[in-house]
């Protein structure tokens, strides 16, 4: 009996001290585990909440209606970023808001949108990145590179008639081009352009979204109106045409008899300050210029120098001449038919009284000449 007894005694202490360190060790080892699993299930469900905070704002580019995007968020419905993100679910007062610009699942809460998984308010101050400090490391979702990539594009297009005909120097101003965009404070903005002799416009400045435009001929107020989309970082090209408008003759064609650009012929100065082209006449008889105006969007610059066939013509210090300035030439200047010659413009400054250098790369420029020519010219980038 004894010796049954002593095989039945049980665990020692040091042998139940022994488990209960290693049932601590496990726990504590689960508990650590568990600890970093339900942070990395906070910080995967914070990042997918900033995505979604991020296409409120400039808009998700997956979606699409008629083969084009057609969700460009808060941005394209006012046309600047939000001060705050209360503004993404509040109306701030605005009449071209059309929020709420939330998820569903974010709307349910008032307030949850504004703050990650560890409850902390996401920092965002109008720019363009939205951060997350609750984890105790930042966590960053970049919404765009430049502010400008969503409210600074453009748009060049090509105006001609109904036979493919330009509208010519005499008519350029006949037509107008009207582009309406939100103004970045709740309202909207019209802005109007006028084509260059051979039916090119730019349009500026234009925030990303789906705006009207409207291309009217004044003389018989005719109007083509159509919906351009623009994307982020955009720049590309489009063509209208007037239906039932012929212009007068001198446009038709597609072609503008007189002075032409040589083609591949422009090129920007080395200092990048100053470009030249060649021209050329092929109208049938001498062409005699006393005028030049040179137009350009930007950048802000004003020039000193305009150069015909290597023999400086204009030279104006003080103000120097500007985008639009028709400058008068010191003499009159022949080219004669079949003629080529080298035209350049050079010394451009920020200011009309000088001032530091200003870039001219990547600017597109139309020159009209005195006798109704008109050419495009485009530089490339700085060498």
């Amino acid at each position: 009996m004894q010796s049954l007894i002593k095989k039945n005694r049980g665990f020692s202490l040091i042998e139940l001290l022994i488990v209960i360190i290693v049932i601590g060790i496990s726990i504590a080892v689960g508990m650590q585990w568990m600890t970093a699993s339900i942070d990395d299930f906070r910080r995967m469900k914070t990042e997918r909440e900033m995505v979604m905070l991020a296409s409120a704002i400039v808009g998700n580019s997956d979606l699409h209606s008629n083969g084009k995007r057609s969700d460009f968020g808060y941005v394209g419905d006012i046309g600047a970023f939000p001060t705050n993100l209360d503004a993404l679910y509040q109306n701030p007062g605005y009449s071209t808001w059309d929020g709420p610009y939330i998820l569903t699942g974010f709307a349910q809460d008032s307030l949850g949108y504004k703050t990650d998984e560890w409850s902390q308010v996401y920092a965002y101050t109008g720019n363009i990145t939205i951060s997350s400090n609750g984890s105790g490391a930042t966590i960053t979702k970049k919404i765009a590179d430049a502010s400008s990539d969503y409210l600074l594009n453009r748009l060049d297009g090509l105006i001609t008639d109904a036979n493919d005909s330009l509208p010519d120097a005499i008519y350029r101003d006949s037509i107008d081009i009207k582009v309406t965009i939100p103004n970045g404070f709740g309202g909207t903005l019209s802005k109007t352009y006028n084509p260059d002799s051979i039916g090119v416009f730019i349009l500026d400045s234009l925030p990303v979204g789906t705006h009207q435009l409207d291309i009217i001929y004044i003389p018989n107020n005719d109007t083509l109106s159509r919906f351009v989309t623009i994307l982020p970082r955009h720049k590309s090209s489009v063509s209208y045409k007037f239906a039932d408008i012929s212009f007068p003759l001198g446009g038709g064609g597609g072609t503008i008899p007189g002075i032409t650009k040589v083609a591949n012929s422009d090129s920007l100065y080395t200092d990048c300050q100053g470009f030249y082209f060649w021209i050329e006449n092929n109208s049938g008889s001498a062409i005699i210029v006393n005028t030049v105006t040179l137009t350009w969007v930007s950048p802000t610059a004003y020039y000193r120098y305009f150069k015909w066939d290597g023999v400086t013509v204009f030279n104006r210090v003080n103000p120097k001449a500007g985008s639009g300035e028709t400058i008068t030439l010191t003499s009159p200047q022949t080219i004669n038919d079949g003629a080529s010659i080298r035209i350049d413009f050079d010394d451009f400054k920020n200011a009309t009284n000088g001032g530091p250098n200003v870039d001219m790369n990547n600017t597109t420029f139309t020159v009209d000449f005195s006798d109704g020519s008109s050419v495009t010219v485009t530089t490339g980038a700085c060498p």
